[in-house]
């Protein structure tokens, strides 16, 4: 036979054996579940909490909310809100309200919380003060970052007002 060569394996060359390829498969899922139980583990202790204390009675409040919320369209009432950062890296909230007439609302008490959307823990409430023109403020310390800012006015403990929306603090 002309030009047939016949190829040997050199000694040092280990063989596949079935001990290595359980070797091999023992290794590989044993990665794969070290890593899933060390991600559930962070996943269980670093949950910051349940973000609604009564979520059953919540959903069952639903249709009070939406009454609340065509009563409060119905009394027309115009609501402006500004957060702006001070020189002392305090936030300054400052709520105008006014009636239908444009008249100021000062028989109120307004209410405002900046929200954190991933941590409650770091939520912020205050009572804003009135100048008795309409014009509710307050201050708070809180981080730069996205927020939800809740404000909500109350008439003789009945609440008349209420709205949440996104801001953004520099």
């Amino acid at each position: 036979m002309i030009g047939t060569q016949t190829m040997q394996r050199p000694a040092s060359e280990s063989k596949l054996t079935g001990l290595k390829v359980l070797a091999i498969l023992i290794g590989f899922f044993g990665v794969i579940m070290g890593v899933n139980f060390v991600m559930a583990y962070y996943a269980i202790h670093t949950f910051s909490g349940m973000q609604t204390e009564k979520p059953y009675e919540s959903g069952l409040a639903y249709n009070r909310a939406i009454a609340d919320a065509k009563a409060q369209v119905s009394r027309g009432w115009h609501v402006d809100a500004q957060v702006e950062r001070l020189a002392d890296q305090s936030v300054a909230i400052a709520v105008v309200m006014k009636d239908a007439q444009s008249a100021p609302i000062h028989d109120v008490t307004v209410l405002a919380a900046l929200r954190s959307p991933i941590d409650s823990k770091l939520d912020h409430n205050l009572t804003l003060i009135t100048d008795q023109k309409g014009a509710y403020r307050g201050t708070v310390d809180a981080a730069a970052g996205q927020w939800d800012l809740e404000i909500i006015a109350e008439q003789a403990g009945v609440t008349v007002f209420k709205s949440i929306n996104r801001v953004i603090i520099h």
